[in-house]
């Protein structure tokens, strides 16, 4: 039996990467889905999370879901979130 990662939750009990890729110019960044489950609800789904591209300033983007292995995968970029506090 296979079970569908649809949710936010389900991505970091099973130690996945999430993959936001725009649409319009292909740019890409990947997160650990347990780094993205701190700041949004574990309930949340994967493909309603606000990501944006900082070359195009859209918010269509393309979200996908991969295994995490530390032996088998080469070396990649994985972004960490964190909250900015702005001061007026």
């Amino acid at each position: 039996m296979t079970m569908t990662i649809d949710t936010l939750g389900k991505a970091a009990r099973h130690r996945m990467l999430v993959t936001a890729q725009c649409r319009r110019c292909g740019r890409e960044a990947r997160f650990l889905a347990s780094d993205l489950a701190q700041f949004y609800n574990p309930g949340r789904s994967l493909f309603g999370l606000p990501f944006k591209c900082r070359e195009c300033n859209l918010g269509n983007c393309k979200i996908s879901t991969s295994e995490y292995l530390n032996d088998r995968t080469r070396e990649i970029i994985v972004w960490r979130p964190m909250k900015v506090k702005h001061s007026n």
